[in-house]
């Protein structure tokens, strides 16, 4: 048996018996849920662009498509006692390997043991950034999504955890801190990556129109890809015709045992109809593919009444240095064109801007409808082939300028 599957069966067990005991005075079994109905369009005939890094199509020549940003997510809540509970959210989104079928979100047991304290334990989002409890509740957020500028450095990926939460009244106001541990297993299209520990803190306080939030993480994972494996074993081989291949490949692209860090920090300031919100992360490591970079936005609304305008600027810069890979004396000039191609790519020479304006229409209960236009700048490299949410094949001449045009129908109930 998985071990999801047996934390799935202790879960009913433990729900089961509360059940049992408080049947006659329990309300019954919850059900909620969320979606969008999405479309998007990019406008560039050389590269494609998606709504998030783990969408696996893109937009080409002005193409529209109803993939992206589209999701349907049930949950379902089981009240066992006045302070046990057991949730299990499931998703259906256009995500790598898995297309649009179905995968567990949530599947955890709570326990609020004292006024001040709550465990969680079981399949859970690690609460590290604004949104990483919920990214793919379209409704929950004024944008269509959360801005990739900070996200796409650190998803908001399912983790088997336990959470630990405090809260008190603090300085006139309400501080709460969560303290997390956990693992999970993200699939690619080409492999896997296995992260065998991650461990959190987020420190959040709140008072009437103002909320700060700090964040620290720690994490330590695998990349289980037998082709990259081969790669980088030939170029480190003796005789290969990269001279030094072995020793940089070995110091800055580890596969194996890759550690990292991450520090966050966000404000949201609501002074009357105004909704000001910013967020910055830092991430660190000692592997090229868990690449140095920071990243930051800010974020401003308007409510009118049912109509929310808004507007952001942000970026990501990474800051890794070049490997300085070098082929060996008498191979041709095009190995040594192609080991400098690969210190590129390893460098992840992908710092951008992004800039993108919106307006929502809150029309009716539950409902809202959006319509965004954002402009992508690459402020660094223009010609190394990528992939996530900007697809740039080999060989391909850009310009260095994408727009994204985006519609979205969002709901909960």
């Amino acid at each position: 048996m998985s071990s999801r599957s047996r934390l799935g069966l202790a879960l009913a067990m433990l729900c089961g018996a509360g059940a049992a005991v408080h049947a006659q005075d329990l309300p019954p079994l919850q059900l909620a849920g969320y979606g969008s109905v999405a479309v998007y369009r990019g406008d560039d005939a050389v590269v494609g662009v998606a709504p998030g890094t783990r969408n696996p199509r893109h937009s080409l020549n002005g193409e529209w498509r109803a993939d992206g940003d589209s999701v349907l997510g049930l949950q379902l809540r089981w009240p066992a006692s006045d302070t046990l509970e057991a949730v299990w959210q499931l998703q259906a989104s256009d995500e790598l390997v898995r297309n649009f079928r179905p995968s567990t979100q949530w599947l955890y047991l709570g326990w609020q043991f004292s006024p001040s304290w709550r465990l969680r334990l079981g399949r859970q989002p690690l609460p590290l950034l604004l949104a990483s409890e919920n990214a793919k509740v379209g409704y929950a957020h004024t944008a269509v999504r959360p801005m990739p500028t900070v996200y796409s450095l650190n998803g908001a990926y399912p983790t088997d955890a336990l959470t630990l939460s405090w809260t008190a009244p603090a300085w006139g106001g309400n501080l709460l801190l969560d303290l997390a541990t956990g693992r999970n297993t993200l699939t690619l299209t080409r492999g896997r990556i296995d992260v065998k520990s991650s461990h959190m803190a987020a420190l959040r306080w709140q008072r009437e129109h103002l909320a700060l939030r700090l964040g620290v993480a720690d994490f330590r994972f695998n990349i289980e890809d037998s082709g990259l494996a081969r790669e980088l074993d030939a170029l480190s081989q003796p005789g290969s015709v990269c001279g030094n291949c072995a020793a940089k490949l070995s110091d800055r692209a580890p596969a194996r045992d890759i550690q990292g860090a991450l520090l966050t920090l966000a404000l949201v300031w609501t002074p009357g109809p105004y909704e000001f919100t910013g967020e910055f992360t830092r991430r660190g490591g000692n592997s090229v593919f868990s690449p140095e970079a920071s990243g930051w936005y800010v974020q401003l609304a308007r409510r009118q009444g049912d109509w929310t305008p808004y507007g952001a600027v942000g970026e990501t810069r990474f800051h890794e240095r070049a490997l300085g890979l070098q082929a060996r004396p008498g191979t041709p000039p095009a190995v040594q064109n192609s080991l400098d191609l690969l210190d590129r790519s390893l460098q992840s020479p992908f710092d951008r801007r992004i800039l993108l304006a919106g307006l929502r229409w809150d029309f009716a209960e539950g409902m809202a409808l959006k319509l965004q236009a954002e402009r992508w700048s690459a402020l660094r490299d223009r010609s190394t082939p990528r992939g996530g949410d900007i697809s740039l094949a080999p060989g391909q001449n850009w310009d260095g300028r994408v727009q994204l045009l985006s519609a979205s129908l969002d709901f909960v109930f």
